[in-house]
């Protein structure tokens, strides 16, 4: 695991940086998620992905990004994951509480504890002009219009299976 040292830069350096979104549209009862994964400058998409799910919500498609996210950085890694949900962050850091999605919220734990990860989450404005929130949301809008048209559920991800293989074997 790489540590940094705050006397040198002033700040955390990171090995990975991930942007995470997920939306929901509740007439059609489908949302998507999506994340891309940034090398440690924020220049280079390492990976991307995104999802459509049937009978979620869009907490629970914020929440499966992020757990997606760090499915996809190696282990013993630092990694700052920014995400345009408020509530997701407040939940995964304990500033909230929701037994809704105590199953994600348990298993970003789980997660982050096996594969030694050290998470930084940071909540960003959603559509304030940041480069890659605004490219992850395009991601999940682009996912909910493929899915509406010919019925595409994974766009672009490297092992689109996973966020779910993961879910079932635990």
């Amino acid at each position: 695991m790489k540590y940094w040292d705050f006397r040198e830069s002033g700040k955390p350096h990171y090995d990975y940086f991930a942007y995470t979104d997920g939306s929901y549209r509740v007439p059609k009862n489908f949302g998507a998620a999506a994340c891309i994964v940034l090398d440690g400058e924020g220049d280079k998409v390492l990976y991307q992905w995104s999802e459509v799910s049937r009978y979620s919500t869009s907490n629970r498609q914020e929440l499966a990004a992020i757990i997606h996210a760090l499915l996809h950085v190696p282990e013993g890694s630092s990694v700052l994951v920014r995400s345009d949900s408020e509530n997701g962050v407040a939940l995964l850091t304990g500033q909230a509480r929701s037994k809704k999605d105590l199953d994600l919220v348990q298993l970003y734990r789980q997660v982050k504890k096996e594969r030694a990860l050290h998470v930084t989450l940071e909540w960003i404005r959603s559509h304030s002009g940041d480069r890659w929130n605004d490219y992850v949301d395009y991601l999940c809008i682009e996912a909910l219009d493929l899915f509406e048209s010919d019925g595409t559920r994974v766009r672009e991800g490297v092992d689109p299976e996973a966020l779910f293989a993961y879910i079932c074997r635990h």
